[in-house]
């Protein structure tokens, strides 16, 4: 099972403006010194750049370590001189999921298992629309699925959300989620089953590599999985994805601290 995690643990960190994966302080200087396998994620910057070559990648306005070196930030400043990714009005620094060689997308089908830890913060949100989403599993467009599951923040209500309630209702993680607040996430997907594990407490992966991570799970309609739904086309997301934009903030837009 651990080396089954190892292999699906896919590097972290979210949300506007900052967001941590963090990991045992050592030597690191860039990014990817921070990731398991800098070939298998592939970012899109705020200014709508995608940028597949992470290994190496020097720290940017958008990708960055934080000062204490034990975390990547993804930052995503809204102004009006950056972008957006096609079909999305939406601006992000964002990970997307590829194959471990680093040599195409990777796309998935929710047979068999799946699984991404993170362990992140959230530690801005747009200053006019106060929304954004940290981790995501996204499913087959052409099918109504997208963003089939995704852990997002407005305010301070942290939830589950299923292609913006489509496939189901939301799933509430917690209703006072503070910003900076350090967590963990599991998004698990078996045979259809999705699971979500959150924890604040530190102790997610540990009690999850020991077999005993059932308190952390999150629970809907009496089940101990979020949802159950096949489908294919499917990839995780990582970083920090606002629900917000330019034309959105208004007065706001090129603000500093937006």
């Amino acid at each position: 099972m651990k080396k089954q995690l190892q292999n699906f643990i896919r590097l972290f960190s979210v949300i506007i403006i900052v967001n941590y994966f963090m990991l045992p302080a050592a030597a690191q200087v860039v990014p990817s010194d921070l990731m398991t396998n800098c070939k298998q994620w592939k970012i899109t910057y705020p200014t709508g750049v995608e940028d597949k070559t992470l290994c190496g990648e020097p720290n940017n306005e958008f990708f960055y370590l934080n000062d204490a070196k034990n975390a990547i930030v993804f930052r995503a400043p809204i102004r009006s001189d950056n972008g957006t990714t096609p079909k999305s009005s939406n601006i992000r620094s964002e990970l997307r999921e590829r194959v471990a060689d680093g040599s195409a997308d990777i796309y998935w089908t929710t047979a068999g298992s799946h699984m991404i830890y993170v362990k992140q913060a959230i530690t801005h949100l747009p200053i006019k629309n106060p929304k954004l989403v940290a981790t995501q599993i996204h499913g087959n467009k052409d099918a109504g699925i997208d963003d089939s599951m995704v852990m997002r923040l407005e305010n301070s209500h942290l939830f589950l959300s299923f292609n913006g309630g489509k496939l189901r209702s939301n799933v509430t993680i917690k209703t006072n989620y503070t910003l900076g607040t350090i967590h963990e996430v599991i998004f698990k997907v078996v045979e259809g089953k999705h699971y979500c594990y959150y924890s604040e407490d530190g102790n997610l992966l540990t009690a999850y590599n020991s077999n005993n991570a059932a308190s952390y799970l999150v629970k809907a309609d009496g089940n101990d999985y979020v949802m159950d739904l096949n489908y294919d086309q499917s990839y995780f997301k990582v970083g920090n994805y606002t629900q917000s934009n330019s034309d959105e903030e208004g007065s706001f837009t090129n603000d500093p601290t937006n």
